[in-house]
């Protein structure tokens, strides 16, 4: 028998208890109920299957608002499976609350969720409603409007035609988010020294255009992983961690976070690696399979910020940016890392490291421990032919440049690497 989970529950009896799981399949759904099997998933049936199923259809009828779209069958072994699919009329309630599914449980949905139901019925994203304050400043986005095209921007047809303002309703949200001086959410910059115990910066980017914002977090990124080298009679800038990587992933985050959570971006500077994590998880319908794996230009959250940031030329090309990403990565050892969460998206970009810039030591002990992790120090030397002292070396440098990491303590240490598979 299959096991529960987020779009499958079973019941025992009849309890009311039900109406909330059919509120979250209708909400976020579809998903089925099957009445008559135990907690231990025993098959026992209900003891009257015709007046069962009529009771939970008044019972739906009568208590989920708007009414859902679902159905009842009858099975063989006396248990009735209720099959509830996903609605268009969101948010669907019960006793005036939305609920929504969470692994095996059923919760009630955040506001932020509840908001977002109803602009889903709406068909219409936050950035595209009204903004409160009218009274809005654009000196940041003029400036680049102005790099960008050789002219001014033409109010209001340039705010129109990027829908950032309408005659009817004034500016939008997306408009009040490249606004100067603006209240929403920020973004917050951490730079680490040896580890995270030690901060050497802070930097809090707030009431600020995004537009501003993008650039001062590019410019502090520079800083830290840009150098200048000569060579021949050139001076050349290096980049320890493409440039180019870290300004698409700070521009999507920009774009494609939910600005209905309250929490600000995050942006912690390692030695040896930088990690954006973004508020909000995936727009619905965009699996995390999918979202690594390929562009996605039909799940946009918020479309007219994305729009007005592709003809700013502040993005390359809209929804290219994490295979562009895995690309400049390709050669490197290290490779990117991605977490997914349901109110979280993090993506770290490690300090390049090519092949080629390893020692033949170096190499052989790498490949030994990415082979045989979790690896002890006496089972690589059987393999490496190195001796122990020069074995010894050369993890802690594979350690000290973040490409293998050091598990347990004494006899009982063991040699991983440090990358991190994508979750």
């Amino acid at each position: 028998m299959e096991h529960e989970g987020k779009y499958l529950e079973y019941k025992e009896t009849v309890s009311r208890t039900y109406l909330k799981t059919v509120s979250a399949f209708a909400n976020y759904g579809p998903g089925t109920i099957i009445f008559g099997i135990t907690d231990d998933f025993q098959t026992v049936g209900v003891a009257d299957p015709l007046r069962t199923a009529l009771d939970i259809e008044n019972q739906i009828n009568d208590n989920i608002i708007p009414g859902p779209d679902y159905s009842l069958a009858i099975r063989e072994d006396n248990t009735i499976a209720l099959t509830v699919n996903k609605g268009k009329n969101t948010p669907y309630c019960y006793k005036g609350k939305a609920y929504k599914r969470n692994d095996t449980s059923t919760i009630v949905v955040s506001e932020y969720e509840y908001r977002n139901l109803l602009l889903k019925n709406m068909n219409i994203s936050w950035t595209e409603l009204p903004s409160k304050v009218q009274d809005l400043h654009f000196k940041a986005f003029e400036n680049k409007f102005i790099s960008r095209f050789g002219r001014e921007a033409v109010f209001p047809d340039t705010y129109i035609t990027l829908e950032l303002y309408t005659e009817e309703e004034g500016f939008t949200n997306a408009a009040s988010l490249l606004a100067d001086n603006n209240p929403h959410p920020g973004l917050d910059i951490v730079e680490y020294g040896e580890n995270r115990t030690i901060l050497d910066n802070v930097y809090y980017l707030e009431k600020l255009s995004v537009l501003e914002i993008l650039q001062r977090t590019q410019e502090i990124f520079e800083r830290k992983y840009c150098y200048e080298t000569v060579e021949g009679f050139d001076r050349v800038v290096k980049e320890r961690i493409p440039s180019r990587c870290f300004r698409e992933l700070i521009a999507n985050a920009l774009i494609h976070r939910e600005w209905m959570v309250s929490g600000k971006i995050k942006v912690e500077m390692f030695r040896d690696k930088v990690t954006v994590s973004s508020p909000g998880g995936l727009p619905e319908g965009l699996s995390p399979e999918r979202y690594i794996s390929d562009r996605h230009l039909s799940f946009l959250r918020n479309r007219n910020l994305a729009l007005t940031f592709l003809k700013l030329g502040l993005v390359e090309t809209l929804g290219s940016g994490i295979p562009m990403i895995q690309e400049s990565y390709r050669h490197s050892v290290r490779k990117p890392e991605f977490t997914v969460e349901d109110d979280m998206i993090s993506t770290t970009l490690p300090v390049l490291l090519l092949p080629a810039q390893l020692t033949t030591e170096q190499r052989t002990v790498y490949e030994l421990v990415r082979l045989m992790q979790p690896v002890s120090a006496g089972e690589l030397a059987r393999h490496s032919e190195l001796s122990r002292t020069v074995q010894l070396r050369i993890l802690n440098e594979l350690i000290d440049c973040g490409m293998i990491a050091k598990e347990g303590k004494g006899r009982s240490t063991k040699y991983i690497l440090h990358e991190q598979p994508m979750t």
